[in-house]
């Protein structure tokens, strides 16, 4: 799994310094956005920010267990999916035992309170087990594809 993330990346990383060597920068304030869509008269210099103390990495989000208000475990946090520079959702993993046979649901984050207890994230929400079942249910594939 390392190994083709591995690849994976050294692709990218190979094909965007190709891509930069041929991009033109455009001389007016005009910005390309990410879909494609020229963008006159938009400052959009680049800002750079100092993350605070209470900031975290989407990334310690990935792995932790979402449980119920009765404390029991009923899920794990599989992915993020954002929409606009906000988070749209969290991909929960339900049912199944070791990974095997275990569906996958998106929860509102609106519906999660996260804690963090002793460096480890807990997310809480008011379902069940059951109710997270018979959610719709979310799948890796075509443009979702891993």
């Amino acid at each position: 799994m390392k190994k083709i993330a591995c690849t994976t990346l050294m692709s990218i990383l190979m094909v965007s310094s190709t891509y930069a060597q041929s991009f033109e920068v455009p001389s007016k304030p005009e910005m390309i956005s990410s879909t494609g869509i020229v963008q006159v008269g938009v400052d959009k210099s680049v800002r750079y920010v100092t993350p605070l103390a209470t900031d975290f990495v989407a990334s310690s989000l990935i792995g932790a267990n979402v449980y119920n208000i009765e404390d029991e475990n009923i899920g794990e946090v599989k992915d993020i999916i954002l929409r606009e520079n906000n988070i749209a959702g969290f991909v929960v993993a339900v049912g199944g035992f070791l990974g095997i046979g275990e569906s996958y649901v998106v929860v509102s984050p609106e519906t999660i309170q996260m804690t963090n207890d002793y460096g480890k994230w807990k997310l809480i929400t008011n379902a069940t087990k059951d109710s997270l079942k018979d959610a719709p249910t979310f799948k890796y594939e075509g443009r979702w594809t891993r």
